[in-house]
């Protein structure tokens, strides 16, 4: 398929265009999900502090991929909107633009974390775990601006419709990352610390071979040496969009270190994150195809509104949620009769065996509330494509809000399954706001184009 058809695919049948894009991100999102699990699955052996210590520096991790990807959506809302509406300089230009913001936020963003990652750390951690915490998060603190990079590359290649492409990169990614892990937590013998080099040396692997698919011809937009240039008007855009969905997935991940500084308050500390973060890590296996969804979603209905056509666009939308959704909350009744094998690779042995029936008993819990989670990435996306993702960002905050909340009422209660219906309660409210403010945007947005 040559990059003019992936367009035509873009520009067509919302319904067709959706799921196209879709079921690249799907395996995309689901190999980068089984590399995460396979991550922790390889360090559990380590013992209860290890897994720990991985569940207080993911969010911090996930909050800088969030940063990157979320400058990639902005980009990918741009590039498509400006194909959509027959402007193919202006894209290659918010390509470029994109390259530049992604560059310069990485470099700054670097010395920021390497030189306050231990300040950071003492606050989100436990005396117990902080040490092995610091020793976790010192790669990914070095490597920040590869670790942003690669995620703008992604929303540059979706822009144009080859979520193919960002599909390979991140297959090859984790096979990269997976075949290194061993080598160096158990070969080298270098613990934790050797399972973050094995992800920083995959994630530049995969950042190098997308800079060049980005420069080659293989793309929609190849980058050329006339629009290698400034363009404040593409940059202006590209701000617009990327920075309240970079400050929206920064809530998302920031919030979830708040969420586990609130579940180490607990009588039972760094024992009940362990039992909470490693079903909650299952749950994002069982939300991908609404992320993917929602990811696709952005390119197809920001073309639409590129043509100005009010139908094609509300039908992205439409079909998305009730896909998205009803896919989750399958998936996650599967979970719900099997959790026990899904928590095999978790609980094989050791401490963490030990810990399997309260693992369990709480993923059996929090299969209710992921598809109201489900809501979110489509949510978003559908907002970033009509132009409002302060909205998305907004929804975002009052979300959290209400999980702290909910939080602080948990960690009260003897059982530790109290933090799932706190999850339950928090994503069904946040759930039904999302869906109205949503509508309510596009009825605005609707008038706009009439």
């Amino acid at each position: 398929m040559t990059a003019e058809d992936r367009v035509s695919i873009l520009l067509g049948n919302p319904r067709n265009a959706v799921m196209i894009m879709a079921i690249p991100l799907i395996l995309s999102l689901l190999v980068s999900q089984v590399n995460v699990i396979a991550d922790r699955a390889w360090c559990a052996e380590l013992g209860d502090d290890a897994m720990s210590a991985i569940a207080v520096v993911t969010p911090v991790y996930m909050t800088v991929v969030g940063l990157g990807s979320g400058i990639g959506v902005g980009a990918s809302a741009v590039i498509s909107r400006m194909i959509g509406a027959g402007n193919k300089e202006k894209a290659s230009s918010t390509v470029v633009q994109s390259v530049i913001f992604g560059l310069l936020f990485g470099l700054v963003l670097t010395p920021i974390l390497v030189l306050g990652q231990d300040s950071l750390l003492s606050v989100i951690s436990k005396d117990n775990i902080l040490g092995i915490s610091e020793e976790y998060m010192l790669s990914y603190s070095i490597f920040t601006i590869v670790i942003v990079f690669n995620g703008v590359i992604s929303g540059i290649l979706n822009g144009q419709g080859a979520t193919h492409y960002s599909m390979y990169l991140t297959v090859i990614q984790a096979l990269v990352n997976i075949a290194l892990d061993p080598l160096f937590i158990y070969g080298l013998d270098l613990g934790l610390q050797g399972a973050a080099i094995a992800t920083v040396i995959a994630t530049m692997v995969s950042m190098v071979l997308g800079c060049i698919l980005i420069i080659s011809k293989k793309t929609y937009l190849p980058i050329t040496r006339p629009s290698m240039r400034y363009d404040g008007e593409c940059m202006r855009m590209l701000l617009k969009a990327g920075v309240p969905q970079m400050l929206e997935y920064a809530v998302l991940w920031f919030m979830d270190a708040v969420l586990n500084c609130i579940v180490l308050m607990s009588p039972e500390g760094s024992h009940a994150l362990t039992v909470y973060s490693v079903p909650d890590n299952l749950m994002m296996l069982v939300v991908i195809p609404a992320m993917a969804i929602g990811s696709a979603l952005v390119p197809v209905a920001s073309s639409a509104l590129g043509q100005r056509d009010q139908e094609r666009m509300g039908q992205s939308f439409r079909f998305s949620l009730k896909v998205g959704v009803l896919v989750v909350f399958a998936l996650a009744m599967v979970v719900e009769l099997f959790p026990e094998q899904f928590l095999y690779i978790f609980s094989y042995s050791g401490e963490m065996l030990d810990n399997r029936p309260e693992m369990v008993a709480m993923l059996r819990v929090m299969c209710f509330y992921i598809a109201f989670f489900a809501f979110n990435p489509i949510c978003s996306g559908y907002m970033q494509a009509m132009g409002h993702p302060n909205r998305s960002l907004l929804i975002a905050l009052w979300r959290n809000a209400l999980l702290i909340t909910f939080y602080l009422i948990a960690i009260q209660q003897d059982e530790l399954t109290a933090i799932g219906y706190a999850l339950i309660c928090g994503h069904a409210i946040a759930a039904g706001s999302n869906i109205l403010l949503t509508l309510w945007t596009e009825r605005n947005v609707r008038r706009k184009l009439a």
